[in-house]
């Protein structure tokens, strides 16, 4: 297919296979046309629409529209065997096209024609671009190439921001790991410092109690040996006790 292009218009295209010009080309294949058809498909339109003469007198403005005018099903017949005006299968004039051609002379007859716009000439919006296409303007007013253009700069920033929002979850998660670490840290001093406090208050109260004690045994000492003084008869009963 790609080497089926007539060498004029080959020179104009684009050295990589635009995807316009390839979905161009598998849509119709699966129209139920072979390559062989499409070829020649190509070249009859290539003179009967008139596009040889537009390239010599300097107007094919657009030379990938043409290319996928060129292969594209046609929608001007219903009939999917129906090949720019003739049956494929019966190799004559399609019937449907003959009766829509006798209906426009008919109606062309039986009254004036609503006269519709010639289609006009229009030139990219684009920024820095020359190109320029005949029918109707875009809604965005781009060519295919700039639209080409657009969508892969939008597709570059939506990555970019998808970059940017996982860097930022990251940096978050970095920061709350952060923060657990000092709460935990923190917890560790406050209980080591608690501990040491409670084991210098332990130490504190026995040598009280220690000194308490020595207090109250010095004390019942006094007691005992002025007990024995005033009463030497129990100085038998206070050895046997001891």
């Amino acid at each position: 297919m790609e080497a089926a292009w007539p060498r004029e218009l080959a020179a104009l295209l684009p050295n990589h296979r635009p995807a316009v010009l390839r979905e161009a080309i598998l849509q119709a294949l699966d129209g139920g046309r072979t390559a062989h058809q499409l070829v020649e498909r190509i070249q009859r339109r290539w003179w009967t629409h008139g596009y040889a003469r537009a390239l010599a007198e300097g107007h094919l403005a657009s030379p990938m529209g043409v290319a996928v005018a060129l292969v594209r099903p046609s929608t001007d017949c219903p009939d999917p065997m129906c090949e720019d005006g003739v049956t494929l299968h019966l190799d004559h004039g399609c019937p449907k096209c003959e009766q829509r051609r006798t209906d426009r002379r008919r109606g062309h007859a039986s009254g004036p024609r609503e006269k519709r716009p010639a289609p006009q000439w229009w030139e990219c919006k684009g920024q820095g671009c020359t190109a320029a296409s005949k029918g109707p303007r875009p809604a965005d007013g781009l060519c295919w190439q700039c639209q080409e253009r657009v969508e892969e700069a939008a597709a570059q920033t939506a990555a970019q921001r998808v970059s940017a929002t996982l860097a930022a979850q990251a940096e978050t998660a970095e920061d709350a790991t952060r923060l657990r670490q000092t709460i935990r840290w923190a917890r560790m001093l406050d209980k080591a410092y608690t501990e040491h406090a409670e084991r210098g208050r332990t130490a504190q109260e026995q040598a009280e109690a220690q000194r308490q004690a020595e207090a109250d045994a010095e004390q019942v000492r006094i007691l005992r040996e002025q007990l024995l003084r005033e009463h030497p008869e129990l100085a038998v009963y206070a050895q046997e006790q001891t």
